[in-house]
């Protein structure tokens, strides 16, 4: 009898611990997961931050009738614009799809080929739109510089205003998206 329970906890002790170490790396695993999906998560809110800050003050340096460095605007933009759509794009890798609900405008010339990845969230077609609309506007203000007055036409605002609209949306979700990979059912934790 002796020899026997000997031979069951030979056997028994190897396999529970097996478990233990097992569950210990599945623990492991699916926090490194969620501290990446968080990550993720927080870039897409803070590159289409930066990307609709970007814009506004362009378009306050327009209010201001302050000249207006085009090309930096133009090179600000475009890399916040691959920022903010690399994030998107790594979202959507995830299974987590932005909602769309506007397709984003044709690829540009000369735009990196992350801009033509096939990301259609309304966010990033808003961004993209109020860009192309300030550029515009930054063009005209340049070409009527010897005017005192200029008034940023209210597309602009309106456009920068639906943009804001969809971020609002978007971190919405993003919000729901994050509580629910950390246990708060109600996706209201702060971050």
């Amino acid at each position: 009898m002796g020899a026997g329970l000997t031979a069951l906890g030979g056997v028994y002790g190897p396999l529970r611990l097996h478990r233990r170490q097992s569950l210990k790396q599945e623990s492991e695993k699916l926090a490194l997961w969620r501290e990446a999906e968080t990550a993720r998560l927080l870039l897409i809110r803070v590159t289409s931050r930066a990307w609709l800050d970007a814009l506004d003050r362009a378009v306050q340096e327009l209010d201001a009738c302050r000249p207006t460095d085009l090309e930096r605007f133009d090179e600000e933009t475009v890399r916040l614009g691959q920022e903010a759509y690399k994030a998107g794009i790594d979202l959507r890798d995830d299974s987590f799809e932005l909602p769309r609900e506007l397709s984003a405008p044709p690829r540009g010339a000369g735009e990196a080929d992350v801009l033509a990845a096939g990301t259609r969230s309304r966010l990033l077609g808003h961004l993209r739109e109020s860009n192309r609309l300030i550029r515009a506007e930054l063009l005209r203000h340049s070409v009527g510089e010897g005017t005192l007055m200029h008034t940023v036409d209210p597309e602009v605002r309106a456009t920068l205003e639906r943009t804001r609209e969809a971020r609002a949306a978007v971190n919405s979700l993003l919000r729901a998206r994050h509580g629910e990979l950390n246990g708060d059912a109600q996706g209201v934790l702060e971050w």
